[in-house]
């Protein structure tokens, strides 16, 4: 090689090694630094900083690697090392009918004193004009009150409400009114507060229910910002018609962005050959069709009853008569030649051997049934055999924290087989009667294994990490939405959907998960809660 060679070749080596000045990268909106970002990524890892433009992340990573994204107009958002989480996903929920209900109600989720659930009752009756119901309707039960554990008392309802009607229902079991609220309805308050059965309820029902209402765009805002407060940015609505009507939500998904996305099943009543009829021709006629959203609100299935006959208890012991299990076998092939997700109230076992039977059947003519993430709601009942059926036919399983308000054997999911198993599963409440909405209060029972009284509710092998539990509540809960590519973790390309909690996941003990409080929730990147 000549010395001219060497020479040009050396040259070319050193500016090789030279190092690039990186480009700046486009500003962004927003930068979240210096925090502990659980990414929930397929990774599980764990980031410094991120960056938000347009409602999307644009960077996610080392402080170095997202300071490129800051501009003259980026809001910086100091963490301080606190801990971010995807915002949390509910798979099934009574949203509307819930909106309803808040507008006069007083949530004792994880409310573990019966004194201060007193003294919330009393605040919101001074608070009211007098003569306005005030309610708690579900989410709570009597074992939760450490310091007395029990039902309310005719007495002491009256002391903390003596000028307005106060009714609290426990679940559909049991209800409770004080004197002003059973006058009302035209029952004697010798015979005390405490009322059993939903025929006893009834009689409130027209002072306080919410069968087919509307709800007004304040009302609906109202409640988004409370479920907003502990943490959540999208539901999944499962409710019947009789639930309320959905078109304000969709008016204001319409107008713009909303603080909390709303997912929900389709819409229609069967419960008789003509009603299936009718619904048959919505299912299969076009005018319907899945998976019609857009990131905010919309149609994505069918469930949680889709044939209104075949209600499902966890105590059931038998299969389905022909009577019932036609019409639902009916529903379920058209569902499936139309490309419609299944999302199937299912406690005991006898009704999900049945129901997996059914998708296994179905595959035969319809193999595409095995990408529908067709979901057993509930799984009280399921069995080691059926989850791995279950895995085969693509057949997710959704849990909810219903399971936790009492310590029946039979109300124990085996969350350890779930997990184990292989099968999609996700974790939701079944909000708002039936259980709190809270989803730090399902986190924590799935940790702990304990419910919401505090009593050990299943083996340890049955208990789940705290990394399967966030995964079960945000990314694995976007997947049966059918919205992994958008929400359900903190990546490049996402929704910027985030809460910023009060204290790390990983690290409190875990008896401290239940009690963990977002400081700022944000949905599309916009922040929908801040705690002042």
């Amino acid at each position: 090689m000549s010395l001219r060679h060497f020479l040009t070749a050396l040259a070319v080596l050193t500016w090789a090694l030279v190092p690039v000045p990186e480009a700046a990268a486009q500003p962004a909106d927003i930068i979240v630094s210096n925090g502990r970002i659980l990414t929930v990524d397929p990774e599980f890892s764990i980031a410094h900083s991120l960056a938000i433009d347009d409602g999307r992340i644009v960077a996610v990573g080392s402080a170095g690697t997202v300071a490129r994204h800051k501009g003259p107009n980026t809001r910086i958002i100091e963490l301080g090392g606190k801990t971010v989480i995807p915002g949390l996903i509910d798979n099934h929920f009574h949203f509307i009918r819930s909106v309803w209900n808040y507008q006069r109600e007083v949530r004792l989720d994880g409310v573990m004193s019966r004194s201060k659930a007193l003294a919330m009752i009393a605040a919101k009756t001074a608070s009211a004009p007098k003569g306005q119901w005030i309610t708690v309707v579900g989410g709570w039960s009597p074992g939760q009150f450490r310091d007395e554990p029990g039902g309310f008392t005719l007495a002491e309802l009256d002391a903390a409400a003596p000028d307005n009607p106060v009714y609290i229902q426990q679940s559909y079991r049991t209800a409770y009114a004080n004197s002003v609220a059973l006058k009302a309805v035209g029952r004697d308050p010798a015979e005390g507060a405490r009322m059993r059965g939903r025929q006893s309820f009834r009689p409130f029902g027209r002072f306080i229910g919410w069968r087919n209402k509307s709800s007004s765009k304040k009302a609906i805002l109202a409640y988004m910002a409370a479920l907003n407060r502990v943490g959540l940015t999208t539901v999944y609505d499962i409710g019947r018609p009789s639930e309320g009507k959905l078109a304000p939500v969709a008016s204001l998904a319409a107008a713009g962005p909303m603080p909390l996305r709303v997912f929900h099943t389709l819409r229609y009543r069967a419960t008789d050959p003509q009603s299936t009829d009718d619904a048959l021709k919505l299912i299969t006629g076009g005018a319907a069709k899945p998976f019609s959203t857009t990131d905010q609100f919309g149609v994505i299935g069918l469930g949680e009853h889709i044939y209104g006959p075949m209600h499902d208890r966890a105590n059931r012991r038998e299969r389905w008569e022909d009577s019932v299990w036609g019409p639902v076998r009916t529903i379920s092939r058209a569902a499936a030649r139309h490309g419609w997700p299944i999302h199937e109230h299912t406690m005991s076992g006898p009704t999900i051997s049945q129901f997996i039977d059914l998708v296994e059947e179905i595959a035969f003519d319809t193999p595409e049934v095995k990408e529908l993430r067709w979901t057993l709601a509930h799984s009280l009942g399921i069995t080691e055999p059926d989850l791995n059926r279950a895995r085969e036919l693509g057949v997710a399983v959704a849990v909810h924290s219903q399971a936790m308000m009492n310590s029946r054997s039979r109300n124990r999911p085996p969350l350890g087989s779930i997990e184990r198993s292989g099968v999609l599963w996700g974790l939701g409440s079944d909000g708002a009667i039936v259980a709190p909405i809270n989803p730090f209060l399902t986190l924590g029972w799935a940790v702990t294994g304990r419910n919401i009284a505090g009593q050990k509710a299943w083996s340890e092998d049955q208990r789940v990490s705290r990394k399967a539990a966030l995964i079960a509540h945000t990314i694995n809960n976007a997947k049966l939405l059918f919205k992994e590519n958008s929400l359900g973790s903190l990546e490049t390309g996402k929704l910027a959907d985030l809460v910023v909690l009060d204290r790390d996941y990983l690290t409190v003990p875990p008896d401290e998960i239940a009690a963990i409080r977002p400081v700022l929730t944000m949905t599309g990147g916009r922040i929908a809660f801040e705690e002042k």
